[in-house]
């Protein structure tokens, strides 16, 4: 895909910014949704991050911020894990910066981290628990030539690649089968019923919402509703979707209040500002939230 052209955001002055996607290669395909490189000459840009899959990123330059409610705040780190989120989350980007990174799956998390998404997200992981020293070595490593331009950005996603599919061999092979029965279900309807998928995974529907909980941090009926707004404020950013997917999407809501009330829980923006240039806009690419938003490509 080709590179975002940068963009002018408006907050007292002009803020050039871009966003880039990069597809994750074939074999990596059930782990990352794919490779993002954002871009800020800001020294200073207050986000909202939008509910999103958990990530793996390296700072080329600059650093930032993530201030979940609450007193925490993580610092990132030259190589910086994100555990998932399961709301919109304030951060702040303290720049001029450059970020190469991975958005993952559950699967990917899960393969990296071992780490329940109940358990552990809207948060910063450090990466000393999660990678090798030798792997961050090697990441950091890249950050610094990237600096000094003597390798591309895809250098850097195939040595992220390299880590995440080091441990793909890990993961249950009936958890995979869930969470790709969880996957498809999210895929096959804008709204889809909950019936269809417990009597799809063969398992109690106790043990179903511990699954789901345990890879995708929550339970589907709660899951279901996250998608179902922020597929929502992706067609809403974006303008290029059809008329008879904004009536199907917008169909889905009792009124009008619920759908900015889940929209605003979700982005931390309402629909309104969605249409607003930010670089935030760019994470509510469907090709950035892989499978589960395969309706709407």
């Amino acid at each position: 895909m080709p590179h975002a052209q940068l963009r002018e955001l408006e907050i007292g002055h002009s803020i050039p910014f871009g966003f880039e996607l990069i597809p994750a290669p074939a074999d990596c395909a059930e782990l990352i949704n794919t490779f993002f490189v954002a871009t800020s000459d800001s020294k200073r840009l207050e986000e909202m991050m939008p509910a999103y899959s958990a990530q793996l990123m390296v700072y080329v330059e600059g650093s930032s911020d993530l201030c979940p409610e609450g007193d925490t705040i993580f610092e990132s780190q030259p190589v910086t894990c994100t555990a998932p989120l399961l709301s919109a989350t304030p951060f702040t980007l303290k720049g001029p910066t450059k970020i190469v990174g991975a958005s993952l799956t559950p699967l990917g998390w899960h393969c990296l981290s071992g780490l329940a998404a109940d358990e552990v997200n809207n948060c910063m992981v450090p990466s000393e628990k999660i990678l090798e020293a030798q792997e961050i070595a090697e990441l950091e490593g890249l950050a610094q030539e990237s600096r000094r331009g003597s390798v591309p950005n895809e250098v850097i996603c195939d040595a992220i690649s390299d880590v995440v599919r080091r441990r793909s061999g890990q993961i249950n092979a009936e958890h995979a089968r869930f969470v790709g029965i969880v996957t498809k279900w999210l895929s096959s309807a804008l709204n889809p019923p909950l019936e269809a998928l417990y009597s799809e995974v063969g398992v109690s529907v106790r043990s179903a919402q511990r699954l789901c909980k345990r890879y995708f941090g929550v339970s589907p009926s709660r899951l279901v509703k996250r998608y179902r707004a922020m597929r929502a404020a992706m067609f809403l950013a974006n303008p290029d979707l059809s008329e008879a997917m904004r009536s199907d999407i917008l169909g889905i809501y009792f009124d009008q209040a619920h759908l900015i009330r889940d929209i605003r829980r979700y982005t931390g923006r309402t629909p309104t500002a969605l249409k607003k240039t930010s670089l935030m806009q760019d994470t509510l690419d469907p090709d950035a939230h892989g499978e589960g938003a395969k309706i709407l490509r």
